[in-house]
C-alpha cells in the first residue's frame, strides 16, 4: 500500500508533481542520465517511446533512505514497486515528461501501464514505455524529446547514441537535436519575457531547450 503521507514528506514533489512558481524557475535539484528508444512498427506508425532513467547519486540516496523501510540499506522489491506506483500517478500530469510534436502540433501521450524501477551501483533507475495518444504515422516532421517543464529535474542524453530509432522508417532521415541555449534566448527574448510576466507558473520553458531525436519522413 502506498504511504498516506505526502510526496513532498518524502523528498520526492519537486521532482514528480506539480511546481510552485518558484520551483518552476529554479535551476534543476535532480539530475538523470536518460536513454530513449522509438520503436517504429511495420506500418510505419510509431508504436512505443521506451524510456531508461538513471538518476543522480544525491537524489537516489535521498529515495533509499525515504523508501527503505527495515533499514537494511537496500531497496527491497515491495519499495521498489513502491517508488513506481508514486511516480506513475505524480508524472500524468506532465505526459511522464515526454514530448512528441508532429508536424508542428503536440501529441498526446497514453499512460504507461507501469514504471519499472530499479537500484543499482547506488543509483536509482526508471524503466518504461509510453504511447503516443490516437496512434501516429511518420510523414512531415516529427520530434521526440524529454524534459521536466517545472525545470526542477535535468533529463539529458550525455551521447547521440542514446537516442534510437528501430523498426520501418522507410528512409527517414534522423538527427539529433541540441538547441543552443544563448541561441534560443537571443531569438525569443521578448515571448518568454511577456509570457513569464502573464503566467509565471504555467510555462513551459525548458521545452525550447530539451534535446531532440528528429525524423524528417
Amino acid at each position: 500500500m502506498i504511504r498516506s503521507v505526502s510526496i513532498k514528506r518524502l523528498g520526492l514533489a519537486c521532482a514528480f508533481t506539480t511546481a510552485t512558481a518558484s520551483a518552476a524557475f529554479s535551476h534543476p535539484h535532480v539530475f538523470a542520465e536518460a536513454r530513449m528508444e522509438v520503436m517504429i512498427d511495420d506500418r510505419e506508425t510509431v508504436r512505443e517511446l521506451r524510456h531508461v532513467w538513471r538518476f543522480d547519486e544525491l537524489f537516489s540516496a535521498t529515495v533509499m533512505l525515504e523508501f527503505d523501510a527495515n533499514a537494511n540499506l537496500k531497496l527491497e522489491p515491495e519499495e521498489l514497486a513502491e517508488v513506481g506506483r508514486i511516480v506513475h500517478a505524480s508524472l500524468a500530469d506532465f505526459d511522464y515528461y515526454t514530448s512528441i510534436i508532429h508536424n508542428g502540433r503536440d501529441i498526446g501521450i497514453l499512460a504507461p501501464d507501469g514504471i519499472n524501477v530499479d537500484f543499482r551501483d547506488g543509483q536509482l533507475l526508471m524503466f518504461f514505455a509510453v504511447q503516443p495518444e490516437g496512434g501516429l504515422s511518420l510523414d512531415g516532421t516529427t520530434s521526440f524529446g524529454v524534459y521536466d517543464p517545472t525545470m526542477y529535474t535535468a533529463i539529458d542524453f550525455l551521447n547521440d547514441s542514446d537516442l534510437v530509432v528501430a523498426g520501418n522508417t522507410n528512409g527517414c532521415k534522423s538527427a539529433v537535436v541540441r538547441p543552443d541555449v544563448d541561441e534560443i534566448l537571443a531569438q525569443n527574448q521578448e515571448s518568454l519575457t511577456e509570457a513569464f510576466f502573464n503566467d509565471p507558473a504555467g510555462n513551459d520553458f525548458s521545452k525550447f531547450f530539451a534535446t531532440r531525436l528528429e525524423l524528417k519522413c
